[in-house]
C-alpha cells in the first residue's frame, strides 16, 4: 500500500487514502495527531469520498469489463 493523497471530511477530520500497488484496492486512514501533518499535506488533495463510493464505482467498473468481453464474444 502507498499513500496517493487525501481528502478532508465534512467533520473537518483529514484522511489519508492508500492505494494497493498489486490490485488498486483502495484504504482510506484518519490522520492521527502524531502523525507529520505537514507531509499529509505535501500529498495531492482528492474529492472526498467514502468507502461506498469506491466499492460501487469497482462493481460497476467489473460489470462493464464482464459486457465488453460477452459483447466480444459475440462478434
Amino acid at each position: 500500500m502507498e499513500p496517493i493523497g487525501y481528502f478532508q471530511r465534512p467533520n473537518e477530520e483529514y484522511v489519508i487514502v492508500h492505494r494497493c500497488c498489486d490490485c488498486d484496492f483502495e484504504r482510506f486512514n484518519r490522520v492521527a495527531a502524531d502523525d507529520d501533518f505537514e507531509l499529509v499535506l505535501s500529498l495531492p488533495e482528492l474529492p472526498p469520498r467514502s468507502s461506498r463510493e469506491i466499492k460501487a464505482q469497482r462493481l460497476q467498473s467489473e460489470v462493464g469489463e464482464s459486457t465488453e468481453l460477452d459483447t466480444d464474444q459475440i462478434a
